[in-house]
């Protein structure tokens, strides 16, 4: 799979589109566990495009937000106060 790093206009077009979107998760406490990680991996697989959540503190949140995308062959968009955005390409329909 291609991994392209989106430019600094694609990543502001995306958190603009991310305003309008619910955040799709929650993560806490625990962190990224196997279940997550897989509710996450649906979601971008589903909308390309997610909101998650963080109920942890900011510290916890930063490494969170760079673990997500290596974990998830995803690309992190930025963040709003304890909410992240995370995007990945759609598979292309045959």
């Amino acid at each position: 799979m291609e991994s392209k790093t989106l430019t600094g206009a694609e990543k502001k077009e995306l958190r603009g589109i991310a305003q309008r979107l619910k955040p799709h998760l929650h993560i806490g406490k625990n962190g990224l566990g196997d279940a997550v990680l897989a509710e996450i991996e649906t979601a971008l697989t589903k909308t390309g495009l997610i909101k998650i959540r963080f109920d942890a503190p900011r510290e916890a949140i930063k490494l969170l937000c760079t673990e997500i995308p290596d974990r998830t062959a995803s690309e992190f968009v930025g963040s709003v106060g304890r909410v992240g955005i995370f995007f990945r390409d759609m598979p292309e329909s045959n």
